[in-house]
C-alpha cells in the first residue's frame, strides 16, 4: 500500500511542477494566436480563432487540476487505503 501512496504523490509532485508553468504557457500562446488571428482572411481567422479558444480552455483547465492537485490526492489516497 506504500508503493501506491509514493506513486500517487510523486505524480502530484510532477504536476504541481510543471503544471503550472504549462498553463501559463498556453493561455499566453492562445492570446498570440488569437492576436495573428485579427489579421487574416475570414475564414481562416476563424479557424485560427478556435485554436487560440481551444488553447486558453486548455490552459485554464491545467490551471484548475493543479490548483485542486493536493484535493485529488488525499480523495485517491483515502480510496487506496480503505480495502
Amino acid at each position: 500500500m506504500t508503493y501506491i501512496e509514493t506513486l500517487i504523490l510523486d505524480i502530484k509532485n510532477s504536476l504541481a511542477n510543471i503544471g503550472a508553468a504549462l498553463s501559463l504557457i498556453l493561455i499566453i500562446l492562445g492570446g498570440i494566436v488569437y492576436g495573428i488571428s485579427q489579421g487574416m482572411p475570414a475564414e481562416t481567422r476563424g479557424k485560427w480563432q478556435s485554436m487560440a479558444v481551444g488553447l486558453i480552455i486548455g490552459g485554464i483547465i491545467m490551471a484548475a487540476i493543479v490548483g485542486s492537485a493536493e484535493v485529488i490526492r488525499n480523495i485517491a489516497m483515502k480510496a487506496a487505503t480503505a480495502e
